[in-house]
C-alpha cells in the first residue's frame, strides 16, 4: 500500500509541469521573436536617422554658403550701380551744360560697358518716352544682379532640401522610440508570472513595432 500512492502523485505533478512549461516556452520564443525584431528595427532606424542628419547639415551648410555668394554678388552690384549712377549724373550735367565733346569723352572712356549701352539705347528713344534715366532702361543688365538672384533662388532649393531631410530624419527617430517601448515590453514580458500580463507585454510589444515601422516608412518615403 505504501507503494501505490508516491507512485501517481509524481506523475501528475510530471503532466502539470508539462503544460506549465508548453505555455511558458511560446511565451518566451514570441518575447524572443520580438526582440530580435524590435532590436534590427531599432538598428536600422538609428542609422538612417544618422545618415539623415548628416545630409540635413551638408544640406544647411550648403544653403549658408550659397546665401553668402549671393550676398557677395549683390553687394558687387549695388557697387556698380551706385558707380554709374555717380556717372551718369555726371554726364547728364556736361551735357546741360553744353559740354558736349565733355560728356562724350565721360561717356566713352568712363561710363561702364552696360551703361554705356543703356545710354546710347536710351538716347535713341524719342524724347519723352521711355525711362527717366538709362539706369532704368531694360539694356541696363548687370551680370552680378542676376548671378545674385540666381544664388539666391539656389539657396531656398538648397535649405528646403536639407529641411525635408530633416523631417525624414526626425522620422527615424519617432521609429526609434516606438521600437524601443517594443523592447521594454518584449523585455519584461518573461519576468512576470502572471500568465495574462505575460501574454499582454507580448501584444504591447507586437503592436508598437506597427507604428515603428509606419515611421521607418516615412523617413524613407515610402509612405
Amino acid at each position: 500500500m505504501t507503494d501505490d500512492s508516491p507512485s501517481t502523485a509524481p506523475s501528475a505533478l510530471s503532466a502539470d509541469a508539462r503544460s506549465a512549461d508548453g505555455g511558458t516556452n511560446w511565451i518566451e520564443l514570441m518575447a524572443a521573436i520580438f526582440l530580435g525584431v524590435a532590436g534590427m528595427l531599432t538598428a536600422y532606424a538609428a542609422y538612417n536617422g544618422a545618415l539623415a542628419g548628416g545630409d540635413a547639415l551638408k544640406g544647411y551648410t550648403a544653403s549658408s554658403r550659397t546665401t553668402s555668394d549671393a550676398n557677395g554678388e549683390y553687394s558687387d552690384y549695388s557697387q556698380t550701380f551706385s558707380a554709374d549712377q555717380a556717372v551718369f549724373l555726371q554726364y547728364q550735367i556736361l551735357v546741360e551744360q553744353g559740354l558736349d565733346d565733355t560728356a562724350a569723352v565721360v561717356k566713352s572712356d568712363i561710363m561702364s560697358v552696360e551703361l554705356e549701352a543703356a545710354t546710347d539705347a536710351w538716347l535713341a528713344l524719342p524724347q519723352g518716352e521711355g525711362p527717366l534715366n538709362p539706369l532704368a532702361a531694360d539694356e541696363y543688365v548687370i551680370a552680378s544682379l542676376d548671378n545674385a538672384n540666381a544664388l539666391f533662388a539656389q539657396a531656398e532649393q538648397e535649405f528646403a532640401d536639407a529641411q525635408q531631410v530633416d523631417d525624414q530624419g526626425d522620422k527615424f527617430d519617432l521609429a526609434s522610440v516606438f521600437l524601443a517601448v517594443s523592447l521594454f515590453f518584449a523585455g519584461i514580458a518573461a519576468l512576470f508570472k502572471v500568465r495574462r500580463i505575460r501574454i499582454a507585454m507580448l501584444v504591447a510589444s507586437g503592436l508598437l513595432i506597427v507604428p515603428g515601422l509606419l515611421a521607418i516608412g516615412q523617413g524613407k518615403g515610402w509612405i
